[in-house]
């Protein structure tokens, strides 16, 4: 008879000539497609050339996040990797062809997790009736809902209980979230609903203090915060518990750590005997010697899934990785087992492997949650693009966004540049773009559109800064010095040219037309077309960063102005001589060197739009950048709204954003330390002098104004 360890020698042999017969990279081994989780310690560097060291018949991929990973398996560039029941409801929705081989169980049950409803007996009625009139004018101990995807409840799911009980109110002059906190409150007695409504805590204050009985089951209803005594799962068993409420949806471990339910507690809490499961069909069941009580959701355990020509051998990993012993192995099976996350969970083998839809389908009311209807008509707010890259991703990030229920969901499109998507905000054929800092005079003085919110980084130097470069050998030793030199911008009325041209009018106190037409000798600015006072103006290259400091090296002019992370850029290029190149810092900031700072980017919104349509503009966008923004809840990055996608960066958002804030930012530390902010300035603009090179009056600017309205239209 065979020892174990041949068996699983015997076993791992074949494995592998299954992976290389089957597998998509290096020699036909199965790729396995990793994401770094969160924190300094990385597995990739120490657990992947342990693979390629052993021949193990499997090898790394780094994958941006998890849907990153996703997308690779559908093309076929990786075989397999680990999800979340969340990330196989977004492929489904994303038509992804992929196949689920494994279950990874932590324990000996079907589903990770199973919610049920838990009510004080005094509420019942003599007899089984509806679950809407059970729990009409009760009060709810509500769990709260949150942006991780194991505890508390998500948005999506808590929405979805509710939903079984409530009317779905759709006031089309109320938010959605607005909408759904009235039906609470039009339909339960009070509530303990703690922790954060909204992001922006202002608003999330006005909601609490308009619909205060959702707090006032709390152990502080003035604050309603994460922080009460009856927030999360836990907090709002104790609220039910102590009397503070009659329901509450709760997670059946919790409930039976609870009411001491668990086979191992002797005697169960007399406390028990109060209470009892609520079933969706509006009858009860005891809580005491009920091991599988009426559940109303069930969430399924993390999966394997893989491309369907690897389906098999990947599931046959189970052989490999189920064994007691495998986290503490130092050897390649080890390393694979430490690079999934395994741990202890048991790889469940699926017979067959299984599309995501009829994996969901087995787990009661999971996939119901994410089928929601919502008000008709429909609400989204429309993201509009200048790629169909850019589009690609808004639309992954709005089956993202969706899964977790923000809503209303992202709806996007794509023009031919960002002249045609500011356009497109302005008129009302989309609600948002995204756009740098040269677009926020054009978007003011033009179109009636402002940013809601900025990309915001802490990091000076990758900001959108504009410093004034010039060579080490000339006799320019400040910024006086610049009058009848030659100057260099990325282009025509955007952030450097309306920044230098407001900075030096304002420190010489000279007029605008005088610093274009006699204060520099002459000024390459690309997009000048026909505005050129003094003929001093020229188109010499194309727009953008690089070129001004191209002809700064070559001597073609004496001045550049352009962003701090631009020149680091340029300095880096082979083919560019840098050396001779110098920042010129302003008397009053020799610190940081700018003329002028701004966020690196604008989520831009017209000017004209409701209070309430931009409170949810924000809303949705700022729950985006916690769920999926620098430092997202999971432990590994569902999406990366920051990251690279499809191997480009800076793909609709800046890869250097840390978030996205309100101008409230500007008043915080550090920002409200940094000088010459060029956001501040545009806020105080109000004639637009040297919009183009030339005064201009504000009756001159009205009349450009109505001539594009009328093009506009």
């Amino acid at each position: 008879m065979p020892s174990v360890s041949s068996v699983l020698v015997f076993f791992s042999l074949l494995d592998v000539v299954l992976l290389q017969r089957t597998g998509s990279g290096t020699n036909g081994n199965l790729r396995l497609c990793v994401v770094e989780g969160r924190g300094s310690y990385k597995r990739a560097p120490k657990f992947c050339p342990v693979l390629d060291a052993e021949d193990s018949g499997a090898e790394c991929v780094i994958g941006t996040d998890r849907l990153d990973c996703l997308r690779r398996i559908h093309k076929g560039t990786v075989d397999f990797g680990v999800f979340s029941p969340e990330d196989l409801v977004a492929a489904q929705w994303a038509n992804v062809d992929v196949l689920v081989t494994n279950e990874l169980r932590m324990r000996a049950r079907p589903f990770e997790r199973s919610v049920v409803a838990v009510v004080n007996r005094k509420i019942l009625p003599d007899s089984s009736t509806s679950v809407h009139a059970v729990l009409r004018n009760t009060t709810l101990c509500h769990p709260g809902v949150g942006v991780d995807d194991i505890r508390p409840l998500s948005d999506t799911l808590s929405g979805y209980l509710e939903s079984l009980v409530l009317e779905r109110s759709c006031d089309p002059d109320l938010s959605l979230t607005e909408n759904r906190v009235k039906s609470l409150s039009e339909y339960f007695g009070k509530a303990c609903k703690a922790g954060a409504w909204l992001p922006d805590s202002t608003r999330d204050a006005e909601l609490k203090r308009k619909y205060s009985s959702m707090c006032a089951a709390c152990g502080n209803p003035s604050k309603c915060s994460a922080s009460d005594v009856y927030w999360g799962n836990s907090g709002a068993l104790a609220c039910l518990g102590n009397g503070a409420g009659d329901v509450t949806w709760a997670e059946l471990d919790d409930v039976n750590s609870y009411f001491a339910l668990t086979p191992s507690t002797n005697p169960p809490s007399s406390a028990a005997d109060q209470f009892a499961y609520l079933c969706r069909d509006g009858t009860w069941q005891d809580l005491n010697n009920n091991p599988e009580p009426c559940v109303w959701l069930h969430r399924p355990w993390p999966v394997i899934v893989a491309k369907k020509k690897a389906a098999e051998a990947v599931a046959s990993l189970d052989r490999i990785l189920t064994n007691t012993s495998i986290t503490v192995d130092q050897h390649w099976r080890g390393a694979l087992a430490a690079l999934m996350e395994i741990h202890q969970a048991q790889p469940e083998k699926l017979q067959p492997p299984k599309a995501p839809l009829d994996y969901l389908a087995r787990a009661k009311g999971f996939r119901e949650a994410y089928s929601q209807t919502g008000c008709d008509p429909p609400r989204f707010i429309t993201l509009c693009t200048t790629s169909f890259l850019a589009k690609a991703k808004c639309e992954w990030l709005s089956e993202a966004g969706a899964v977790y229920g923000i809503a209303p969901p992202l709806q996007c499109v794509v023009r031919k540049d960002m002249q045609e998507c500011m356009k497109s905000v302005s008129t009302g054929e989309s609600d948002v773009t995204v756009g740098n800092s040269d677009w926020l005079v054009k978007g003011k003085r033009d179109l009636s559109i402002a940013p809601v919110l900025h990309e915001a980084t802490p990091i000076v130097e990758k900001t959108s800064t504009v410093v004034a470069y010039v060579r080490k050998d000339s006799e320019i030793s400040s910024m006086v010095d610049l009058r009848g030199k030659k100057a260099a911008f990325p282009r025509h009325d955007g952030a450097a040219w309306h920044s230098v041209l407001r900075y030096i009018t304002e420190n010489q106190k000279i007029t605008c037309s005088d610093l274009v037409g006699e204060y520099f000798e002459e000024i390459c600015a690309p997009g000048v077309g026909d505005q050129n006072p003094g003929g001093k103006l020229k188109d010499c290259y194309e727009e953008g960063e690089m070129d001004p400091l191209r002809y700064l090296a070559e001597g073609k002019t004496d001045v550049a102005f352009v962003s701090i992370n631009s020149f680091n850029l340029f300095k880096g290029m082979p083919s560019m001589d840098a050396s001779n190149i110098r920042p010129l810092c302003p008397d009053e900031n020799q610190m940081y060197c700018f003329i002028s700072w701004s966020n690196v980017g604008h989520v831009f919104a017209a000017n004209n739009v409701t209070d309430s349509r931009r409170h949810e503009i924000v809303n949705v966008m700022t729950k985006l950048d916690q769920l999926f923004g620098k430092h997202p809840p999971f432990h590994n990055p569902m999406f990366s709204m920051y990251g690279a996608f499809n191997h480009e960066m800076d793909v609709i958002f800046h890869n250097n954003t840390k978030t996205l804030a309100t101008d409230a930012m500007l008043a915080t530390h550090p920002y409200d330390k940094i000088p010459l902010n060029f956001e501040r300035e545009i806020s105080k603009m109000t004639d637009f002098v040297c919009a183009y090179g030339v005064n201009m009056t504000p009756s001159l600017f009205l009349l450009i104004s109505l001539v594009v309205f009328v093009i506009l239209r």
